[in-house]
């Protein structure tokens, strides 16, 4: 019995879409690509971010780091006050929101 459940399971790892592929790294390249050149796109832009917690802030995007876990900002725009440079949790954000995309240069 415990044979058939291992081969069952060696039979759905086979299954599995094969990520290695060529077909599959190509795709993932160019996917990669126009998120970089999104990402790039929206650098120097005002933004508008809800927060978690609810807060509306504003600043001008500046960047991300390589796992999107964090965007660096400038003039950062809070309740309380203006700072000159902050970075931000991805996870304590629900929303990013760029009020002038349609003038973005890629």
């Amino acid at each position: 019995m415990v044979n058939q459940q291992s081969d069952s399971s060696e039979e759905e790892l086979n299954l599995s879409p094969d990520f290695s592929s060529e077909e599959n790294q190509e795709a993932r390249a160019f996917l990669r690509e126009r998120f970089l050149r999104a990402v790039t796109g929206v650098v120097g832009k005002a933004c508008e971010i809800r927060m978690f917690d609810n807060t509306c802030v504003t600043a001008e995007f500046r960047g991300s780091d390589v796992d999107v876990a964090h965007f660096y900002v400038q003039q950062l725009k809070t309740p309380i006050g203006v700072l000159p440079e902050a970075i931000l949790r991805t996870s304590d954000i629900i929303k990013v929101h760029l009020p002038d995309i349609d003038v973005i240069n890629t």
